[in-house]
C-alpha cells in the first residue's frame, strides 16, 4: 500500500463514529486496569477468593460459592457429591485458602475439600495437578474432594480424568445473573467492583464486550487499512499461526473454525460427513468434529481430534463418538465434553523458535504433521467405513431442522 493511500484510509478511519466510540468505551474508568492487573493470574485467584467466601465484605453471603459448587457438583467428575446434597451443606462456615501448599485456592469445610486450579495465561507445569490432587488425598482423608481446572475457556487438564474443566465465561454468567437479580442489595463500591471485574473478563479473556464488538465493526468498516497496520506488528504467535497454517494446508486439508492459538482442520473426504450446530459449541463455524492443532501457552504444540460437545442433535454426537472409538488405538478416556480419541503433543517454546526461525524449525513441526497424519488417516478411513450412515443421520437431522 503506498503512503497516499495509508494517509488517506486513515483519515477514513479517524472520521468513523465508532472510532470516536470505541476510544471513549477504551477511557472509561476501571479499577482492575488502573491497577494494571488484568491480566495477572495472582489476582484473578484472589478476586475469586474473594467472591467465594461467604464472610467477606461483597455481601453476597454464599450465592456466588452456592452456583459455583452447584456447577462442580453436577459434572460426573465429582462422583463423592450430588447436587441434591447441596442444600444440606452448611457453607456459612466455610474456610477459602489462598496458595496452600501451593494450591491456588482451596474450599474447605469439615466435610468437603476442593481444590482450584486457576490458569489464565499460564500453562501446566510437570504433573502439577497430579501433585495437588495427591496433597489433598494425603492431608483429607477423610473429606469428600473435588478438582477443578479453571481457565479462560474451560479447555481440559492433561488430568482431566479426576479435574472439572471450569471457564471464565462461566464466572462471569454468575456475576451477572447476581447483579441483574441482586445488584439492588449491594453498595455502589461492591456494585461497581462487580461490573469492572465483568468488563475486564468480557474484554481481555473471553473478548465478546460491547468494546469488543465496536472494535470488530471497525475493522469491517476499515478492514485494508487495519490488515496493513497489524501486518506490520510483529507477533510471534500470529506468524506461527499463518506458517502452521500453510504448512497444515499443504499437506491437503482444509483449514476449520478459526480461533487465535489454534488451527483446526479436516480432511476433504470428512468434509460431507461433519455436521455443523445451529448453536454455539465452542468453536466459530460450530463443526461437530475438528483436528485441532494448539500453542495456547506457547510451550508446545498439542494435537487432538475433537468430537465436540452436542449442544443439540445428540445423536449424531454419540455416534460419531461410538464409530472413533473402535478404532483400535484410540482413547479410552475421551473427557467429559471434548471427546478426544487421539492427542499428542510436541515439545516447542514458541518466542523462542519464532525468534531464530529457519529451515529446521520448519522440518521439526513438518516431521510433527507427518507424526499426525497416519492418525488423521485412520480418522477419515474409520469414519469413511460409515460415510453413508454419518451423512444420513447429518441430512436427516438437517432436514427435520
Amino acid at each position: 500500500m503506498e503512503r497516499n493511500e495509508v494517509e488517506q484510509k486513515y483519515a477514513e478511519l479517524l472520521k468513523d463514529p465508532s472510532f470516536d466510540q470505541l476510544g471513549l468505551l477504551l477511557k472509561e474508568p476501571n479499577i482492575f486496569r488502573v491497577l494494571r492487573v488484568e491480566h495477572k493470574e495472582l489476582n484473578h485467584s484472589n478476586f475469586i477468593s474473594w467472591l467465594l467466601d461467604p464472610a467477606e465484605t461483597h455481601g453476597m453471603n454464599e450465592v456466588f460459592l452456592s452456583r459455583f459448587l452447584q456447577d462442580v457438583f453436577v459434572d460426573n467428575r465429582s462422583s463423592s457429591f450430588s447436587l441434591i446434597e447441596l442444600a444440606k451443606i452448611d457453607l456459612t462456615n466455610v474456610e477459602i485458602r489462598r496458595e496452600w501448599k501451593k494450591i491456588d485456592i482451596l474450599i474447605l469445610t469439615e466435610k468437603i475439600a476442593i481444590a482450584i486450579e486457576n490458569k489464565v495465561w499460564s500453562g501446566e507445569h510437570s504433573e502439577q495437578l497430579k501433585r495437588y490432587k495427591d496433597t489433598i488425598e494425603k492431608e483429607f482423608p477423610k473429606h469428600r474432594k473435588a478438582f477443578v481446572y479453571l481457565s479462560p475457556y474451560g479447555i481440559e487438564s492433561s488430568e482431566d480424568e479426576f479435574y472439572v474443566n471450569y471457564s471464565y465465561e462461566r464466572i462471569n454468567e454468575i456475576i451477572e445473573n447476581i447483579l441483574a437479580i441482586r445488584g439492588h442489595q449491594f453498595g455502589e463500591s461492591i456494585t461497581n467492583y462487580l461490573k469492572d471485574y465483568s468488563t475486564i473478563l468480557k474484554q481481555n479473556i473471553m473478548s465478546n464486550d460491547q468494546v469488543n464488538l465496536i472494535a470488530k465493526q471497525l475493522y469491517n468498516n476499515h478492514k485494508e487499512l487495519l490488515d496493513f497496520i497489524y501486518d506490520n506488528i510483529p507477533d510471534p504467535f500470529d506468524e506461527f499461526q499463518e506458517k502452521l497454517d500453510q504448512m497444515v494446508k499443504s499437506k491437503g486439508w482444509k483449514i476449520g473454525s478459526k480461533n487465535r492459538y489454534y488451527v483446526k482442520f479436516y480432511t476433504p473426504a470428512m468434509e460431507e460427513m461433519i455436521m455443523k450446530y445451529k448453536k454455539a459449541n465452542g468453536w466459530p463455524d460450530k463443526e461437530a468434529f475438528l483436528f485441532e492443532l494448539g500453542f495456547y501457552y506457547g510451550k508446545n504444540i498439542s494435537f487432538n481430534s475433537y468430537v465436540s460437545p452436542p449442544v443439540q442433535y445428540f445423536d449424531y454426537a454419540e455416534r460419531l463418538t461410538e464409530i472413533l472409538s473402535e478404532i483400535p488405538d484410540s482413547r479410552k478416556k475421551l473427557g467429559q465434553k471434548w471427546k478426544a480419541h487421539f492427542k499428542t503433543s510436541l515439545k516447542w517454546p514458541l518466542e523462542e523458535k519464532m525468534e531464530k526461525w529457519d529451515e529446521d524449525s520448519e522440518k521439526e513441526v513438518e516431521a510433527f504433521l507427518d507424526k499426525i497424519t497416519p492418525i488423521v488417516n485412520k480418522v477419515e478411513a474409520k469414519m469413511l467405513e460409515h460415510r453413508d450412515e454419518l451423512i444420513k443421520l447429518k441430512e436427516g437431522i438437517e432436514q427435520y431442522d
